[in-house]
């Protein structure tokens, strides 16, 4: 198992997948950082006023990409998907075309080869979505300064999750959010795997992610509640919280990826005739 666990690692991280989408994720945050961070960063002070209660020196809290309403945020969002998927996640289906799965079953038990193949493309799947993000949190928070106040432009209200967490421990709230993200994102890496063990088209496999998530963004507008209108994907990778989170619509998203992962990728893959 572990030797099959390093093999697989290796393979996704030494990819050129991975750094594909790493290239994509970090262009986006660049640009970000250099459109709207370093002019702030010139002038920090440029929209406090003394002696006024609602203004407030730029923070890193509100001025890096995950921070706010801004267009880079809204895209990286929207293209988390494909962040995800593209590192790793279509290769089971390629094993499958090229015959290589039939040389780890030789030399391997099925349940090893799956495990591996599925841990490998979770763990690329969470590093393409939140690497660009921490560096682009990393150097907005070099040039400027760590400061949140109970009011001010900082979009996060007394409704968001975690919101109490977030002007106590600011960092604390960074890096827990980081977290969430690492876990969703890969996840959905792991969706695409689980489509691409039955299907053949590896385009539609590493799309099937995304034209999920925008489906559900869709048709959770209908929804009535508050729980409901959550579940939208775009919402549950936004770190900042324009419209509050919830824990529930976290947990369901985890229990049914890993409940498909379960019936449609380990136990279809250990009953599959490969030869």
């Amino acid at each position: 198992m572990k030797k099959m666990i390093k093999i697989e690692l290796e393979r996704a991280f030494s990819g050129t997948g991975l750094k594909l989408s790493l290239i994509i994720g970090m262009i986006i945050t660049i640009e970000h950082y250099i459109r709207n961070v370093i002019p702030m960063a010139v002038a920090p002070l440029q929209f406090y006023e003394y002696n006024n209660a609602t203004s407030l020196p730029l923070s890193v809290f509100n001025c890096w990409i995950g921070g706010g309403v801004n267009f880079e945020n809204e895209l990286f969002v929207r293209i988390i998907p494909l962040l995800a998927a593209i590192p790793y996640a279509i290769t089971y289906c390629s094993d499958i075309r090229t015959g290589i799965v039939k040389n780890y079953y030789i030399r391997t038990k099925k349940i090893h080869y799956l495990f591996s193949k599925y841990l490998a493309v979770f763990l690329t799947g969470g590093t393409a979505v939140t690497v660009p993000l921490l560096i682009n949190f990393l150097a907005t928070a070099a040039v400027l300064p760590s400061i949140v106040w109970p009011i001010g432009s900082f979009p996060i209200n007394a409704n968001g999750m975690w919101s109490s967490i977030f002007y106590s421990n600011p960092y604390l709230y960074i890096i827990m959010y980081f977290c969430l993200q690492f876990i969703c994102g890969g996840l959905l890496a792991t969706l695409a795997l689980i489509i691409s063990s039955w299907i053949n088209n590896i385009f539609m496999a590493l799309l099937s992610p995304y034209i999920i998530c925008e489906f559900l963004n869709a048709i959770t507008r209908l929804a009535k509640t508050a729980w409901g209108k959550g579940l939208a994907p775009y919402r549950m990778f936004s770190i900042c919280q324009v419209a509050p989170n919830h824990a529930v619509c976290y947990i369901l998203f985890m229990i049914v990826i890993l409940c498909m992962g379960v019936l449609f990728y380990f136990v279809k893959g250990v009953h599959d005739e490969t030869f």
